[in-house]
């Protein structure tokens, strides 16, 4: 009998995963349901692709009687309920490591881009003003300048690689020191005070919520710069307006956003800011390796081995 496989997120998949995955099951996308049908799927689903968006919590394990495996195409899978998993007995996997070197790119290039003005420099050439009104303000130079890093794990410790061939000093804030040539900060809030760039490499949990807010910002200051390529949770996003608004800090660059898709009208007015649509890992080679690793813990499940990279909470 074939398994039922189910895909509940509407994030950019390759097609390679579908056909790979209707080789294995019978898949049905969410996208192309109705709810009822939809409805019909996950009463029947063994198997549910998900994404680090997807929301999945008590009310849905009860509505899937016969789900045995979540694969999340993502690193976070703060969306999934891994308590409820467990108690479901429920294997939950995720896509870690491959897409670390895309969303540490990513960070270091919010940081250029926001500290050197490059999108409204962008504007002001293209639109051709230059030429009417001469030459476009001065930026802040990015070398040399004080990057602290909020989490250093797999993706921070990239970043940091990354900062230090920018001739940047690199401090970090975790729960615990770690065997590396960084400073390190116990205490958030004084490191936002001792440094220029603040960049969110933490993952989403019930201790970092809102873990950025007035009191954060302000201590980061004027001069600062906040870069968020983690996710939209971690910071109080009406602090940051706020904080934007009034000039507490000078920019910020994001990636990740409370609400996403929806981004709040006042962040996207604000000149003093860079957003860009979650696309951390979204480039075609770091989506293939994903594709990849969500098939590999599919196949493992479908032979009854351990998964290959299952969710570290995920234990019953």
């Amino acid at each position: 009998m074939s398994v039922p496989i189910l895909v509940i997120t509407n994030s950019f998949i390759p097609e390679y995963l579908f056909t790979e995955l209707k080789k294995r099951g019978s898949l049905k996308l969410k996208r192309d349901l109705s709810p009822e049908e939809f409805e019909k799927a996950k009463q029947e689903a063994e198997i549910i692709i998900a994404s680090g968006g997807s929301k999945f919590k008590k009310e849905d394990y009860d509505s899937c009687p016969n789900l045995k495996l979540i694969t999340d195409f993502g690193v976070g899978y703060d969306g999934i309920d891994i308590n409820e998993a467990n108690l479901h007995q429920v294997l939950v996997s995720h896509t870690p490591n491959v897409l670390n070197d895309d969303v540490a790119d990513l960070a270091l290039a919010h940081t250029l881009n926001i500290t050197r003005n490059l999108v409204n420099s962008h504007n002001y050439a293209k639109a051709g003003i230059w030429e009417q009104e001469g030459a476009f303000p001065l930026a802040t130079n990015c070398h040399h300048q004080k990057v602290g890093l909020v989490g250093l794990g797999r993706i921070g410790l990239e970043i940091a690689h990354r900062a230090e061939a920018f001739k940047m000093k690199v401090s970090y804030y975790a729960r615990h020191p770690k065997d590396v040539p960084y400073c390190y900060y116990d205490n958030l809030e004084e490191m936002a005070k001792n440094v220029e760039i603040l960049i969110l490499a933490i993952p989403a949990s019930k201790e970092t919520f809102h873990l950025i807010d007035k009191k954060i910002l302000k201590a980061l200051g004027p001069q600062g710069f906040l870069i968020n390529i983690a996710r939209g949770s971690i910071v109080n996003t009406e602090d940051l307006i706020y904080a934007l608004e009034h000039k507490e800090i000078k920019g910020a660059a994001l990636d990740v956003f409370e609400h996403e898709p929806h981004i709040e009208e006042a962040l996207r007015k604000l000149d003093n800011v860079i957003l860009s649509p979650h696309i951390g890992s979204a480039t075609e080679s770091t989506r293939l390796a994903m594709a990849n690793l969500v098939l590999a813990n599919v196949d493992a499940y479908l032979k009854g081995e351990s998964l290959v990279t299952q969710v570290k909470e995920n234990k019953f």
